[in-house]
């Protein structure tokens, strides 16, 4: 049983009967910012600091409290309900004050009691590292309220308790003069990283980058600023840029479980705007009942779109069926699809078999690969769509069918219907609503969210704690990936199963890919990024691979036809990176 941990202890416990004045003396005195009513024995009420400042005109009289509170006890597991109070009491197991919660603070503690635990260890592990870097972490909303304070035990930049500034304004704080300026409010302003140099109320300069997370809305939700003691920095450079890659990593992992879809047991992985436009059009159509059509590559994942489609509409309940029309035989695809009746041809059951038409009855039916379906076929299948009525091998009698159809494809149908080869009437009945899904290279931000889905899914799979090296992503990211989602899902598998170490590095990779890659380009570039980091990328790469091969630096030397101490000094750049 969770235990609430994570309480306030800054309150006072007075008589009802006191003035206002008495109450504020109290309050300064023991440095409380809640005072709890009693009477007698029994809470009766609560009463802010802000509530008392408004109370200052009339010091000589009663206290005005509160009675909007609860009481609980310290192993409560909260719920909605709880949120409904202003204030949340709690007690140890002698029914002894030992703390409080205000709104903010439970719907905090009841979102961490909501969690699952692989989230809880996530945010666990996260805040762990958060916690061990030189930089002190801050975690602001919107409005500049701190919600999150790294527990560092030197080096502290506020000069007070970091726990006692959590719910404080850090705007306000700014004004009163604990140090200025501050990053939250350029970071709001311009909607993007930025870094300032402040100086606190100790006289100090601080370094402070505010990088902001953005919801799907495109708004600010948070924003995460790391904050350092610059008055006598050493190694600025290297430290500085190990704490933007933790806040880009800490922004990417939190990103990559805030977007994703979950389709019965398939989530569909993405980052990328096109695939954000194509989720959003899917839900707006899927409640429809028109016909849709989905185009893409093999590999796309065409099916999983589908299944959104099937899984967003009011038919979700109902069966979901497919078939791959290119994968049965043309002479058995008929039965498969309309079903046949009792004795309709040698071989068939005596009692007859239902088509797949009809075992989609007032579900969905997916017709995948549709063009591969014979011309013969097509003519019934219109009739199917058109009169919602199906009639069986060998019947005599039409079996009426309320199926939402959705047929998938990787041709292009309009030219097949311009050459003969599939029935125009067919196509449009199946084109009314059309669908085209990405292929992975026109949407390479969703490369390391994939890898990411992939890696923890054999982890758990083969029981295993390997990784991919940020080379070997970036060698992910420069591929083309004919085979899209699934030749990407079955690289990494073939590479979590036959590589030894529990690092994945590009050169592993290479090796795996060697076969495509001998048909490229020696240098592949499918993003836009700075020039400089193209060549270090690119000389990383290739200094990797040649010692790999060569394994000497002056053959290494020999063959990229540089200098040896080039190559030596390069190499050890390499070594210094990974160490660090």
């Amino acid at each position: 049983m969770d235990i609430i941990r994570s309480m306030n202890t800054d309150f006072v416990i007075i008589e009802d009967s006191i003035t206002v004045e008495e109450a504020l003396d109290l309050l300064r005195k023991n440095k409380g910012r809640l005072l709890i009513v009693h009477k007698g024995e029994v809470p009766v009420g609560v009463c802010d600091s802000h509530t008392l400042l408004l109370q200052t005109h009339k010091l000589g009289s009663p206290l005005t409290y509160s009675e909007e509170f609860k009481m609980i006890s310290q192993d409560w597991i909260l719920s909605e309900a709880d949120l409904m109070h202003e204030y949340l009491l709690i007690q140890n197991e002698k029914k002894e004050m030992i703390g409080w919660l205000d709104h903010k603070s439970a719907e905090i503690q009841y979102l961490k009691q909501s969690f699952s635990q692989d989230l809880r260890d996530l945010m666990t592990d996260l805040e762990a590292i958060v916690d061990s870097i030189y930089d002190e972490i801050l975690v602001v909303d919107a409005k500049g309220t701190i919600l999150r304070v790294s527990k560092r035990s030197s080096h502290n930049l506020w000069g007070v308790n970091p726990d006692s500034v959590i719910g404080k304004n850090i705007l306000e704080l700014e004004e009163k003069g604990w140090f200025k300026p501050t990053v939250t409010r350029k970071v709001l302003a311009e909607q993007k990283k930025l870094s300032v140099i402040q100086e606190n109320r100790l006289g100090r300069k601080i370094l402070a980058v505010g990088n902001p997370i953005f919801n799907q809305k495109k708004q600010i939700e948070r924003i995460v600023i790391a904050s350092r003691d610059i008055t006598e920095v050493t190694q600025l450079a290297r430290e500085l840029k190990q704490a933007k890659q933790l806040t880009e990593k800490y922004r990417k992992e939190i990103n990559t479980l805030r977007k994703h879809q979950q389709i019965g047991d398939k989530p569909i992985i993405y980052q990328s705007n096109q695939m954000t436009e194509l989720i959003a059009e899917v839900k707006r159509v899927a409640s429809a009942e028109s016909t849709v059509i989905i185009y893409g590559e093999s590999g796309v994942g065409k099916e999983l779109i589908a299944q959104a489609l099937h899984h967003f509409s009011p038919r979700a309940n109902h069966p979901f069926v497919k078939i791959n029309c290119g994968s049965i035989p043309e002479n058995l695809l008929e039965s498969e699809l309309f079903g046949y009746e009792k004795g309709a041809f040698t071989g068939a059951l005596g009692q007859g078999k239902k088509g797949l038409l009809e075992l989609a009855h007032k579900g969905t039916l997916l017709l995948d690969e549709v063009a591969e379906l014979p011309l013969s076929l097509q003519v019934k299948l219109l009739r199917a769509i058109q009169e919602r009525e199906i009639m069986k091998v060998g019947g005599t009698q039409v079996v009426p069918i309320d199926v939402r159809f959705i047929a998938a494809t990787n041709k292009n149908l309009e030219e097949m219907v311009a050459k003969g080869a599939f029935r125009e009437d067919l196509f449009y009945r199946l084109h009314v609503i059309p669908l085209h899904v990405p292929a992975l290279r026109e949407r390479i931000e969703d490369i390391e969210s994939l890898v990411y889905y992939f890696e923890e899914f054999f982890n758990n799979k083969f029981s295993s704690k390997k990784h991919f090296s940020e080379d070997a992503l970036e060698m992910m990211k420069a591929y083309h990936w004919p085979g899209n989602v699934r030749q990407l899902q079955n690289t990494i598998e073939r590479a979590m199963v036959v590589t030894s170490s529990e690092l994945i590095t590009a050169n592993e990779l290479a090796k795996i890919l060697k076969n495509r890659i001998t048909n490229l380009s020696p240098v592949q570039v499918n993003a836009i990024i700075p020039l400089q980091k193209a060549v270090e990328l690119t000389e990383s790469q290739l200094i990797r691979m040649v010692l790999s091969k060569y394994k000497t630096i002056t053959k290494a030397a020999e063959v990229l036809q540089v200098s040896q101490p080039t190559i030596s000094r390069r190499y050890q750049k390499l070594l210094n990176q990974v160490k660090e």
